[in-house]
């Protein structure tokens, strides 16, 4: 069987990690990745050696008047891929499943989706086998994730849970956000991080 060839819709905070980490399974194959406009990450991404796509036609304008070639737009991307990671802002994963769903790929959506835009909330410690042989899963937050694993372990001696997030206030890029490199209580009670929990086990 060949490498499962891997495409990532989006290459930024979240798709340079994963992109770095298809990068580093032997039954795996980046294709490519896609971007919005001609920033450091895409020509970090072409320094890597990682074919750079333009997010959609749109976004073609922009990579031309900064004289950056692209391999092509996100819809050749999907012809040549068996999965891709959608690593756009939340959101934009459900607006992008029907292009996926056309294209016949497999998806893995970001935690910043809602739960129906996959058959499955993943966490690998608590429900592995529940995500095998989907077609669309979605990988949970961070704090999600790092909250699931923490009560998976001990489940069985639970009934219940109260929880206080202690979480990072924004990316250094992010400014907007909130206050960078620094750590914020979770501004809304309840958090979503509960229910998204609640997803998965």
């Amino acid at each position: 069987m060949g490498k499962v060839k891997v495409g990532i819709n989006g290459y930024g905070t979240i798709g340079k990690r994963v992109a770095y980490a298809v990068t580093r399974q032997d039954d795996m194959k980046l294709i490519g990745v896609t971007k919005t406009r001609p920033d450091f990450g895409a020509y970090r991404a072409r320094e890597l050696g990682i074919p750079v796509y333009a997010a959609s036609e749109e976004f073609l304008p922009r990579f031309e008047k900064a004289g950056f070639e692209v391999a092509g737009t996100l819809n050749d991307l999907l012809e040549k891929v068996d999965v891709i990671i959608d690593a756009t802002p939340g959101g934009m994963g459900a607006k992008n499943k029907p292009l996926y769903e056309k294209a016949g790929v497999k998806a893995v959506f970001q935690g910043g989706e809602r739960a129906s835009v996959a058959e499955v909330s993943f966490v690998a410690q608590a429900n592995y086998e529940k995500a095998l042989g989907k077609d669309y899963v979605r990988v949970v937050s961070c704090n999600t994730t790092g909250l699931t694993r923490t009560l998976s372990a001990i489940q069985e001696y639970i009934d219940y849970v109260y929880a206080v997030m202690i979480r990072r206030a924004a990316d250094p890029n992010d400014t907007k956000r909130g206050p960078i490199n620094a750590i914020t209580p979770s501004v809304t009670v309840p958090s979503h991080h509960g229910p998204d929990v609640q997803t998965v086990i």
